[in-house]
């Protein structure tokens, strides 16, 4: 029964991953550059990214062997991506602009992609998998600025 809930979580996740994406897409039209709304996003993504770091960090490692190596994975992927986020959203509220923080939002989108792999292969417990939709949705508020 909890593998069933937890697969169904990581369905949603994908889903909000296939949201993002569609959104980014670059045959739509591109948002305006707002910087103050871009840099609240960042913030909340930044945010979002350290809530996800600490319910993580709290997870029991009595893991079984077959999870551990993915749990590990999935740690230190969402570690580099609050990295980022905190990077990304620093840069804005210094007032750098779209093309400068453009490469840190793209290496933000491949660690989400990552941890979310490793994520699906670990066992995490139920209050971890709901921080992850947080950071999907600062991801997909983000995404319209960056195409």
């Amino acid at each position: 029964m909890r593998i069933r809930r937890i697969v169904a979580l990581f369905a949603g996740v994908a889903l909000l991953a296939g949201a993002g994406a569609a959104l980014a897409r670059d045959d739509e039209p591109v948002a305006d550059w707002n910087q103050e709304r871009v840099t609240s996003y960042a913030k909340e993504l930044s945010e979002a990214c350290s809530a996800l770091k600490d319910a993580v960090a709290k997870t029991p490692t009595n893991l079984l062997p077959a999870n551990q190596r993915s749990f590990y994975r999935a740690k230190d992927d969402v570690r580099m991506l609050t990295s980022a986020a905190r990077g990304l959203a620093k840069s804005l509220e210094n007032g750098e602009g779209k093309e400068e923080t453009l490469p840190r939002f793209k290496r933000i989108e491949l660690l989400r992609n990552d941890a979310a792999e490793n994520g699906r292969s670990a066992m995490l417990a139920d209050d971890v998998l709901a921080k992850v939709t947080p950071v999907g949705v600062a991801l997909i508020k983000l995404a319209p600025y960056y195409r």
